[in-house]
């Protein structure tokens, strides 16, 4: 009888040799995952912790430099808005709404035209006969103040005028020492077309729109404001009533009277003064019922007087309070425009004798001196181009707007005749009066006039920054308040330094910039740095 194996054993019998080893497994990995995990939990809550202060920094940091951004978003506007501050005068500047931040510039640089204000072109020029600018002298400037003004207008004449004492005394450049020579042809050999030193400016005329321009203007889309496009103008320009009025940059030529009364609020071409809208691009697009043809080009505006046309500004219709102001600001279009030579051209007339189908120079016999010849003698203007080509094939007109023997008088408002001043300022109440034109006035076969009646003088600016070339000259023995007559050496680009700080809030952050920014809207950033900045508590 074989043996067998007992194989059976009892249940509890199994396994017995690992029983317990999965608890200790497990508390191993406890221990294990405590060590390591609590330890990551930290790290990962630190982490988080520094990414939100993080992420607020970078969401504060983009808010300042957003602001910043947004200074720079039209940058001729920004121009407008600084160019009045100081070092130590800040100008608080617009920022988006809701990013609780706050925005101011100042000045830390200016660059003027000219370095050397001697080398300028002549500032006043008078090319008939015996001429001269004739112009009271309320200030007479000592030669140390103002060594260049000799010749023949006033005593040591300056512009910025004041009572001797005074302050505020503005150079305004020389006046031509050939004024009113006895040989009508004598100051030609000092001029020149394009801007040249020691020379007298006689400017090409520019090409103008042959589409014909409506003489009432439009009106906007929004906002109480009325535009004018550059073009034609064959009527009467009409402007007294309070509605705000902008003439879109270009050129504008007019056959008739421009007339400026009342309470008269008008801005010509984009510049350093701001008009009723926001640009010419808008003034285009949002003008109601505006022609197909409406356009603007470059920045600023040129006025040309040909035929009857003039400009009169005066105080016959009554003002509410607010009274004329006029600014032109200065025409500039890009250095790589052939016409760019004209730059800087606020007021011309078209110069010469319609003779049929064609412009020839003006020669003529003012006084009936038989033995004189002439007496004024004026080459007809070219429109410029390669070659320049007579006016004529622009329809531009000859002014009839002629000097005559005698000084300039005003005009009554609806003549237009021969002898009547081309600008004929005429103030005759205290109601106030602001003309600025920065830009050149040529106008060397017409007259300007500027009367002041008695008593009238109050509440007057007056400013002619640009230089003047005409037959003659004339400002009465009253004086507005403030007047200038010459040639100013403007300003044409200012450095800025823009500061976007948080007003609120950790961390406080202020982002900083320097920018060169030019008349025209064109800039460049100098330096941009953002930091936190110390707020006392």
């Amino acid at each position: 009888m074989s043996r067998g194996v007992n194989c059976s054993r009892e249940p509890h019998q199994v396994g017995h040799r690992d029983e317990g080893s999965s608890m200790i497994l497990a508390l191993v990995v406890m221990v294990v995952g405590t060590l390591m995990v609590l330890p990551m939990m930290n790290y990962t809550m630190s982490v988080l912790r520094a990414n939100k202060s993080s992420s607020t920094k970078l969401a504060r940091i983009e808010v300042v430099e957003g602001g910043l951004r947004a200074t720079f978003f039209d940058p001729l506007k920004l121009y407008q808005a600084c160019v009045e501050s100081g070092g130590n005068t800040a100008v608080q500047l617009a920022v988006p709404p809701g990013l609780n931040i706050e925005s101011e510039c100042t000045t830390i640089g200016s660059q003027q035209r000219v370095e050397v204000p001697e080398d300028f072109r002549f500032a006043l020029t008078t090319t008939q006969v015996g001429s001269n600018a004739v112009i009271p002298a309320p200030y007479v400037a000592t030669p140390e103040e103002s060594p260049l003004l000799n010749g023949t207008i006033s005593p040591a004449w300056c512009t910025s005028m004041v009572p001797v004492g005074g302050a505020d005394k503005v150079p305004c450049g020389k006046p031509y020492p050939n004024n009113g020579n006895v040989d009508p042809l004598r100051w030609l050999a000092d001029t020149s077309t394009e801007y040249v030193d020691e020379k007298v400016f006689t400017p090409l005329l520019p090409a103008v729109a042959n589409a014909f321009a409506y003489a009432g203007g439009y009106d906007m889309i929004e906002g109480p404001c009325r535009v004018f496009f550059p073009g034609r103008y064959v009527d009467d320009v009409v402007i007294t009533g309070s509605t705000p009025v902008y003439f879109a940059s270009g050129v504008y030529y007019f056959e008739k009277t421009v007339r400026i009364s009342g309470d008269a609020n008008v801005v010509v071409g984009a510049g350093s003064a701001p008009g009723c809208v926001e640009s010419d691009a808008v003034a285009v697009a949002d003008a109601i019922n505006v022609p197909f043809d409406a356009y603007s080009n470059g920045v600023g505006g040129t006025w040309v007087f040909g035929q009857n046309g003039r400009l009169v500004i005066d105080t016959a219709t009554p003002s509410t309070g607010a009274g004329v102001n006029l600014v032109f600001n200065r025409r500039l279009v890009a250095n790589t425009d052939p016409e760019a030579v004209m730059n800087e051209v606020s007021i011309m007339s078209v110069n010469g004798v319609l003779a049929g189908t064609a412009t020839v120079d003006l020669d003529i016999d003012l006084d009936g001196d038989l033995e004189a010849k002439i007496d004024l003698h004026v080459p007809a203007t070219q429109v410029y181009g390669e070659p320049p080509v007579d006016a004529v094939n622009h329809l531009y007109k000859a002014s009839n707007l002629v000097s005559t023997f005698g000084p300039p008088v005003s005009c009554a408002i609806s003549a237009s005749v021969p002898g009547c001043p081309i600008i004929d300022i005429n103030l005759g109440t205290t109601a106030p009066v602001n003309v600025k034109i920065p830009g050149y006035v040529s106008i060397p076969q017409g007259m300007l006039s500027l009367v002041v009646a008695d008593g009238a003088n109050v509440n007057k600016r007056i400013a002619f920054g640009g230089g003047i070339l005409a037959a003659q000259m004339a400002v009465s023995a009253v004086v507005p308040d403030f007047l200038q007559l010459g040639l100013l050496n403007p300003v044409v680009q200012k450095t800025f330094k823009i500061v976007t700080r948080t007003v609120s809030g950790s961390p406080r952050l202020v982002a900083t910039a320097q920018v060169q920014v030019n008349e025209t809207g064109g800039y460049a950033i100098n330096s941009w740095v953002v930091k936190s900045e110390y707020v006392a508590t």
